[in-house]
């Protein structure tokens, strides 16, 4: 095992981040899968892998991505709240909803749970996956 200062583990994150709001999503993968193997304790990397599947359209596979950060790390709030959001968007509002308000109550005060609670707005206004990702205006349009 390679000892990879975390500061450094950090810089290589936030490259990935920057990766991906340039959606060049192969190189945010890249780089988030090579931190998971660098830090192969840590569900953050984990997390952003889902993210990047997210990102491209493929929900479930980043539930299983969210999945495997949870069994790393039970308590991964932001694991839980991006479950919510991708199960959302693969039309399962119900469960959806459970995951969000859980996750809601879990983290009152910090940022998963604002997410989780202006998503479950969102929801509750009757915005669509199709509505929140812009391909659809609040009325129908486009």
């Amino acid at each position: 095992m390679i000892d990879i200062d975390r500061k450094h583990l950090v810089v290589m994150m936030e490259a990935g981040y920057v990766y991906l709001g340039m959606q060049k999503y192969k190189e945010a993968y890249n780089v988030f899968e090579g931190v998971a193997a660098l830090a192969p304790d840590s569900d953050i990397p984990l997390v952003a892998l889902g993210g990047v599947d997210f990102c491209v359209g493929k929900f479930a596979n980043a539930i299983k991505w969210y999945k495997k950060a949870l069994k790393m790390d039970p308590t991964s709030i932001f694991a839980k709240v991006y479950i919510g959001e991708a199960l959302f968007f693969l039309g399962k509002r119900e469960e959806a909803v459970a995951t969000l308000e859980e996750v809601g109550r879990e983290d009152s005060k910090g940022g998963a749970g604002e997410f989780a609670r202006a998503l479950l707005g969102a929801i509750n206004q009757g915005f669509t996956p199709r509505m929140l990702a812009g391909f659809e205006g609040p009325k129908g349009g486009t």
